[in-house]
């Protein structure tokens, strides 16, 4: 009579662990495979070199600055001053570009950022916007076992400022590529930029962007305020920001949940099978 599995042979487990084994080897395999695939998707609408944008000159601009400073330092001490009258600044896209030209803590939207214009209901900005390539083991002097070369989305994007938890985001409704067509799965993961999450933490702009209470367009400028009594929207959802990427994690998820609901079919079914054994055993007796 050839072997039977059972609860206490050896085949059952065996069973399990491989089939353990392949759902995992699948995992693996396809959290390698995803990022490949996204490179091979992503190279199709950017390129290997960044394209030089203009950064507002300081030198020989000095008046421009000075007064864009003191204006800047008004707003700061009228929005955290911890006073019940109304905080408001207007920036124009002049005043915008010349900002991210003197401000340390926005040096990393310098040569990559630059505001053409603000419209009745967007700005209007060339972008250089760095991305990660495809995968690829580290040379020698690079730092971790695995890096990416740089890829970088030039294009201009069509957006609006929002609040987002006490933090100024960028909301993207459109994106133009010269001569390339971007996917909806990425627009969907670019819809919201978060580009002064890195002045969350600075001593200026963190506390300002904590009490504004309002982002918007009008007449060409960009208007910040603190307004007393006023609450700050919260116009972009988690479900939003995380849109795009959400797909992978699902999938992800997806299959560990398979893995688990095998795995616990597998013992019930075992444990089922001793139990009528042990039945049939005791009658037996």
């Amino acid at each position: 009579m050839p072997p039977q599995a059972t609860a206490r042979s050896p085949f059952a487990g065996c069973a399990i662990m491989i089939a353990a084994m392949l759902i995992l080897v699948f995992l693996i395999g396809f959290s390698i495979w995803v990022p490949f695939r996204q490179a091979d998707e992503i190279e199709k609408f950017t390129q290997k070199e960044p394209v030089a944008l203009p950064i507002a000159p300081v030198e020989g601009n000095e008046t421009a600055v000075n007064a864009l400073v003191e204006r800047l330092e008004t707003f700061r001490s009228a929005a955290t001053g911890g006073e019940e009258a109304e905080a408001r600044i207007e920036l124009g896209a002049d005043d915008l570009n010349l900002a991210i030209a003197i401000s340390p803590a926005l040096e990393q939207l310098r040569g990559s950022f630059h505001v053409r214009e603000i419209r009745d209901d967007k700005l209007v900005i060339d972008i250089s916007y760095r991305l990660n390539g495809r995968p690829r083991l580290a040379r020698e002097g690079e730092d971790g076992p695995v890096t990416s070369d740089p890829l970088y989305l030039a294009g201009v994007i069509h957006g609006r400022p929002e609040l987002m938890r006490r933090e100024l985001v960028l909301k993207v409704d459109s994106l133009e590529v010269p001569g390339s067509a971007v996917p909806e799965e990425f627009l969907n993961h670019f819809s919201t930029l978060r580009i002064f999450e890195a002045s969350l933490k600075d001593e200026t702009i963190g506390p300002v962007m904590a009490v504004l209470t309002r982002a918007e367009l009008r007449d060409g400028r960009m208007i910040l305020a603190r307004i007393p009594g006023e609450t700050p929207p919260e116009t972009v959802s988690d479900q939003e920001f995380r849109a795009g990427g959400g797909r992978v994690v699902k999938i992800l998820g997806a299959g560990a949940a398979l893995f688990l609901v095998f795995a616990g079919l597998m013992i019930f079914f075992g444990l089922r099978h001793q139990a009528r054994r042990e039945r049939e055993k005791e009658t037996n007796s």
